[in-house]
């Protein structure tokens, strides 16, 4: 019995071990598909379709993972061919514009005008409120840009608050009563802290730039601008010369203004003409800017020409 199983065991072995060795032969048997050699180039064979070091030809500080760099496009035409352009967005735009080295001088001057015309309820009284209008308008502005200017610059921590008190006094400024005289005298009183340097306490609320720029004294602040200062520092080659910083100054203020004009919420601000008027106004000035830089008091004459044709345009269409 048990030599039986052992021969059946035996014989199953040798059926297996029959049917491995033939599953091995069958492998063997199998021949391999043809593969392609690896191709072989001959140096210098594509010298001239592309780049030996593709990373040379980038442009800007490429960093892995880092912010996209701003593109430049060509500005209007200005006479220069080629000249190039950053294209500023958002707030960026004010830092374009408008120096804060101006503004502050811009504030200064303000600020001694408030000293000449808030003296007494009675001179208050008899129009300074209309001038005061006009300056709280101003500095209302300025504590705008300051406060959306994309960088530190002076009164920068105390311009929110500044640009709603500065707002809030132009609009009262339509009358010369006597609470509007005192509220003016802590505008005046603001105004001397901040340019000794006390950072101004009070809450800062919602203030749009309709509500800071208000159209009437927007335009008085540009009249100004234009006719009291850059028309007659612009006005022949020795004035112009001799006044480089004020035709600064006053240019970048009038395109800060071409700016503020077409901000949301302004008035006609969606109106296709205004904005042009208000577009053509603010090229101008940053043309007289360029005369500034290059000594041309020729170029500087005829820009200053399309700031006041500008105006003169926009004043026939808008009242």
């Amino acid at each position: 019995m048990q030599r039986s199983l052992k021969k059946r065991m035996l014989l199953a072995g040798l059926i297996l071990s029959a049917s491995f060795g033939s599953y091995s032969l069958a492998q063997k048997s199998i021949r391999k598909p043809d593969r392609a050699k690896p191709p072989q180039f001959q140096t210098n064979e594509f010298s001239g379709i592309f780049f030996a070091d593709a990373r040379s030809q980038l442009q800007g500080s490429a960093t892995l993972g880092g912010p996209a760099q701003v593109a430049e496009v060509p500005m209007e035409s200005s006479g220069d061919a080629g000249a190039t352009e950053v294209v500023a967005k958002g707030n960026d735009i004010w830092k374009q514009l408008i120096n804060g080295s101006t503004i502050e001088d811009l504030v200064k001057e303000s600020k001694s005008r408030v000293d000449g015309i808030i003296t007494t309820p009675a001179k208050f009284a008899s129009g300074g409120y209309g001038e005061a209008r006009r300056e709280f308008t101003l500095l209302g502005s300025l504590m705008g840009i300051i406060a959306q200017y994309p960088e530190e610059i002076r009164w920068k921590n105390s311009a929110p608050y500044a640009r709603t008190a500065f707002a809030r006094m132009a609009a009262n400024c339509k009358v010369g009563t006597q609470p509007v005289y005192n509220e003016a005298k802590l505008r005046q009183q603001d105004l001397q802290d901040l340019l000794k340097g006390t950072k101004l306490n009070g809450t800062a609320e919602e203030t749009t730039w309709a509500d800071t720029a208000d159209r009437g004294p927007t335009m008085q602040i540009l009249e100004w601008a234009l006719r009291e200062n850059l028309a007659p520092n612009t006005s022949n080659e020795d004035n112009f010369n001799n006044n480089l910083d004020e035709v600064t100054k006053y240019a970048e203020l009038i395109a800060a203004y071409g700016q503020i004009l077409v901000q949301e919420g302004m008035t006609d601000a969606d109106d296709e003409s205004y904005v042009q008027f208000a577009t053509a106004m603010l090229s101008a000035a940053k043309e007289t800017l360029k005369a500034v830089k290059n000594k041309d008091a020729e170029l500087a004459r005829g820009a200053v020409a399309k700031i006041d044709q500008s105006c003169n345009k926009c004043h026939e269409t808008y009242r």
